[in-house]
């Protein structure tokens, strides 16, 4: 029974997220520019698995991720539409939304592997 109401649970949540309304409060993040702006000395916060996570980037394309106890550098850069990003074992390319209720709020998605995490984004980053 309790699978039941999991996997009921699930289709619902997949049919709103989905659904016209949902799609609405978000607005495609497309210009280079604009992506590059987004990650100029900013810190980008989200929660991975329920462990949060920290993201900072510099403007010159490099940055640092921070999960839980563990540090590994980062370096980033604007490949058309989407940005990549190369953390230390791998190398994902992200599409961008942002929120029309919260400026502070984005969506970031990863096509080939249809990860995609809500973060926040904050101005400035510390010394590293």
């Amino acid at each position: 029974m309790r699978l039941r109401n999991i996997v009921f649970m699930t289709v619902v949540m997949v049919f709103l997220l989905s659904s016209p309304a949902a799609s609405q409060q978000w607005v495609d993040i497309k210009d280079p520019k604009d992506l590059r702006a987004l990650h100029s000395n900013k810190t980008f916060r989200y929660t991975s698995m329920q462990v949060p996570v920290v993201e900072h980037y510099r403007a010159d394309g490099k940055g640092i991720w921070i999960s839980a106890q563990q540090r590994a550098p980062i370096t980033w850069e604007v490949k058309g539409d989407q940005v990549s990003i190369s953390y230390p074992n791998q190398t994902l390319c992200w599409d961008y939304q942002r929120s029309k209720k919260n400026p502070d709020e984005y969506v970031r998605r990863c096509p080939s592997n249809a990860w995609m995490a809500v973060v926040t984004v904050e101005n400035g980053i510390p010394e590293f």
